[in-house]
């Protein structure tokens, strides 16, 4: 019987194909995305139950908080490790450290920033959290962190585990709180916000220890990680970094700014409509942004695979785009009726517009695929600031006639702009384009 037997590495065990692997870690993030958004959902229902609104508010506030600025601390350090780990040889271990403390000494500022200039009376019920809050965005920025290291190291899967067990282990804990509450162990409004944080933090900061074992035994045991650094020259790196920086500061800038105008233009309620609707949509861009990460890491370790990967990619991103489009008009709506009649009514209109919007959006993110691969992106990091502006320009000038539907609206012109122009160097790197990066190996300057 014929067939093709994989090489085994130095250790004796199967390699994953570039293609196979590939796709396993890419469906193991999509699942565990899927599982993940599940299970958040019902922490929060868990905790609402548990505990009174003020509690959950408090502590929803110091976890969202933690969130935001442990994304920031990250300073795109995560971009570079999915992009280059697969070529720093034997250096990628110091490379990993020398990241991870950088974005720790980060979040640790930043916490520290919001602890002095925050709204620190609200948001803190005690000394106690005073001084843990730093060290719970550290924990925070490091496991985001992991994610796309682990891509880089080509175990993608790895992060898929990580955020399940963080999924699961910290609802038990929840659990385990909320009985302790029932018990009259936690005595007071600060012992009751702050132990939802703790199950959430403690999980994650065990999770993360674990995988750093496993991360360290992999730079020092893999044979990729043995070689001599093909890295590019770091005036190269450094202007990748840049661009990928500005990339990730627009589409945070847009995100926070959208929810704002929404409530100061509808409403409060139309802002709870928006919020739950967006859930679902939201879940799907970042499902999108899942197919990517592992892509750009086995083009970087595997030039001789592009063609084969980048079209890969692509039929993933479409059936993706595809099923979650379609699941937007015919589960949505029953979904957001489960909450309640207003709910559908409010956001149902948006649903259908995703629809549309979503397809579209795969055309920017193959491009900003290719354009990692390539290491070019000042095209992709313009096409996100004119995205980002006609996004926020957009709702503001319709939603106070279209209400909720108003940011759809935005959203569908933002992706066909983008769309329409970066369609045709798609179309060009998937006919021409991957055979002069086979021939040369992806990398060129950022241009």
């Amino acid at each position: 019987m014929a067939g093709r037997v994989r090489p085994k590495t130095s250790t004796g065990t199967i390699e994953h194909g570039a293609e196979s692997n590939l796709r396993v870690n890419t469906f193991s993030l999509i699942l565990s995305n899927a599982l993940t958004c599940v299970l958040g959902l019902v922490f929060w229902g868990a905790a609402a139950k548990a505990f009174p609104a003020d509690d959950v508010g408090v502590a929803a506030a110091l976890i969202n908080s933690a969130l935001m600025l442990a994304t920031l601390s990250i300073l795109s350090i995560d971009r570079f490790y999915e992009r280059f780990l697969p070529v720093a040889g034997d250096r990628a271990g110091a490379l990993v450290w020398r990241g991870c403390l950088t974005a720790a000494g980060v979040a640790m500022l930043g916490g520290m920033c919001v602890i002095v200039l925050g709204p620190r009376d609200a948001l803190f019920t005690s000394d106690a959290v005073i001084i843990l809050y730093p060290l719970f965005v550290i924990v925070v920025a490091v496991f985001i962190l992991q994610d796309k290291l682990l891509a880089g190291l080509g175990v993608a899967r790895w992060a898929a585990a990580k955020n399940a067990a963080l999924a699961v282990v910290k609802l038990v804990a929840l659990l385990v709180v909320a009985s302790a509450a029932g018990a009259g162990m936690l005595v007071d409004k600060a012992a009751a916000s702050t132990a939802i944080v703790v199950a959430w933090g403690v999980t994650a900061a065990l999770i993360a220890v674990v995988v750093f074992v496993a991360i360290g035994r992999r730079c020092r045991s893999h044979p990729r990680f043995k070689v001599t650094p093909t890295l590019p020259p770091w005036k190269e790196v450094r202007s990748y970094f840049g661009s990928s920086f500005g990339i990730s500061a627009l589409l945070c800038t847009g995100a926070l700014l959208v929810p704002l105008i929404v409530v100061a233009e509808v409403g409060a309620a139309s802002n709870a409509y928006f919020q739950i609707t967006w859930q679902f949509v939201g879940a799907l861009y970042l499902t999108i942004q899942l197919v990517v990460s592992p892509f750009v890491a086995e083009a970087a370790a595997h030039p001789d695979k592009v063609p084969q990967l980048s079209w890969r990619m692509v039929r993933m991103l479409i059936a993706v785009a595809l099923a979650g489009s379609i699941g937007l008009v015919l589960v949505g709506p029953a979904m957001l009726s489960v909450l309640g009649a207003e709910y559908r009514t409010g956001g149902q209109e948006l649903l259908y517009l995703a629809a549309m919007f979503i397809p579209l959006s795969v055309v920017g993110a193959a491009h900003e695929a290719f354009a990692r691969v390539q290491r070019r992106l000042r095209l992709q990091l313009a096409m996100t600031l004119s995205w980002m502006l006609l996004v926020v320009g957009g709702s503001l000038l319709a939603t106070p006639h279209l209400g909720v539907s108003g940011v759809g609206w935005a959203y569908l012109a933002a992706e066909l702009v983008s769309a329409t122009v970066l369609i045709g160097p798609v179309v060009l790197w998937l006919t021409r384009g991957m055979k002069h990066v086979q021939d040369g190996g992806p990398g060129g300057t950022d241009g």
